[in-house]
């Protein structure tokens, strides 16, 4: 209750607020006030994942991997006491990058999962640009779709107009999976046969689908989202991510800060080549020969077409090594972290509380190797 005590909510992440980027709307899915309920593309379904990142995060990009399946992360800033998702020595940042470079799309569910209706129109804002501050600081960007927590923003708050005015896309869902509900072994077929139903009910050749699920939640990530990709294939519907769904261009899901200098050397990956005496941070986006992608605030990798960018498009096959990432620092599996024991290991005896060792970094690499072969 943010009104009566210090909470977490009211930290603030590193570097300058948000508050002054122009905010445009731009392209044709509709901002607020008007609430995105459905997909407009036939035979696509749009999983989303609420509340993360969290400790079973990693396992499920490692599942999504496996299915070739895009998704799409609405993610929270501080809530569940898990720190911020701009901390460095946390899991956080690696795994939301991870999510951009495995072409997954990111989207924001506030800083700390406060009501967007009951709290006061100041305190509505601080939610929002405390979480673009802190997306910000891990991807030079930061999203352009939200979903309320609680799926709560009455008319009567004024709520709506308000994410209009801050350029949102408010987005709900049309199958709500109750994952929440069902976080147990005994109770996760509910959830399944929820799913099964509302596509069972439907022609994927008119119909698609936008589903709300929690990577919060272990059963969600390591029983339910197997059993949705799995039912979605058999009955002719296809994975995508939300902006897919609606044929929104990837352009317009973030809001770049012109004005952010690029992650600190402490943030980089420590794979980092040399950069070259004659090279110089790109001013506008392009590199190669003399301008590297590093330090810039475009994006960590120089693609083949010698544009800096986040996507597995910059950073895979293609990246130029000599002029930006090819490869990050990514935990490998987000239940090896667990905040009440921040150096607990994991199976293959991975410390994670420092993240990023030279195990993880050989591992990384060897999938993305293995991805782009």
């Amino acid at each position: 209750m943010i009104d009566y005590g210090h909470c977490d909510a009211h930290r603030k992440p590193k570097g300058s607020p948000t508050k002054d980027i122009p905010r445009p709307h731009i392209g044709l899915v509709p901002y607020a006030p008007t609430e995105i309920r459905s997909c407009t593309v036939p035979g696509t379904v749009a999983l989303t994942f609420d509340d993360g990142p969290s400790r079973y995060t990693g396992d499920l990009l490692d599942l999504l991997e496996k299915y070739e399946a895009p998704a799409t992360f609405f993610v929270t800033g501080i809530n569940n006491g898990k720190g911020s998702i701009d901390d460095d020595s946390l899991p956080w940042p690696s795994l939301i990058q991870r999510m951009i470079l495995s072409g997954h799309q990111v989207a924001s569910h506030t800083w700390s999962h406060e009501d967007l209706s009951k709290v006061t129109p100041k305190q509505r804002t601080a939610q929002l640009e405390r979480n673009e501050a802190a997306l910000r600081n891990i991807m030079g960007s930061f999203p352009t779709y939200m979903r309320p927590p609680y799926s709560s923003c009455h008319p009567r708050s004024g709520c709506r107009e308000h994410l209009g005015e801050m350029g949102y896309h408010i987005v709900l869902y049309d199958i709500d999976t109750e994952d929440y509900k069902n976080d147990d072994p005994s109770l996760i077929q509910r959830s399944k046969d929820i799913f099964d139903d509302a596509l069972s009910s439907g022609n994927p050749h008119t119909k698609s689908w936008l589903v709300i699920g929690h990577d919060a939640h272990e059963q969600t990530v390591h029983n339910l989202t197997e059993h949705m990709l799995q039912t979605m294939t058999r009955l002719g519907y296809r994975p995508v991510t939300l902006g897919d769904c609606l044929r929104d261009p990837r352009d317009n899901w973030y809001r770049k800060d012109s004005s952010w200098p690029g992650r600190t050397n402490s943030n980089k990956p420590k794979n980092k080549p040399k950069k070259g005496p004659s090279q110089q941070i790109s001013v506008d986006g392009t590199c190669g020969a003399n301008y590297t992608c590093f330090g810039s605030p475009f994006g960590l990798c120089c693609g083949s077409s010698h544009v800096c960018g986040n996507t597995t498009v910059h950073c895979g096959k293609g990246c130029l090594k000599d002029a930006g990432y090819c490869a990050i620092e990514t935990p490998h599996n987000g239940d090896a972290w667990d905040p009440k024991s921040p150096s607990r290991k994991s199976e293959a005896g991975s410390d994670f509380q420092t993240v990023g060792t030279a195990a993880l970094t050989s591992l990384l690499l060897a999938l993305i190797v293995a991805m782009w072969m």
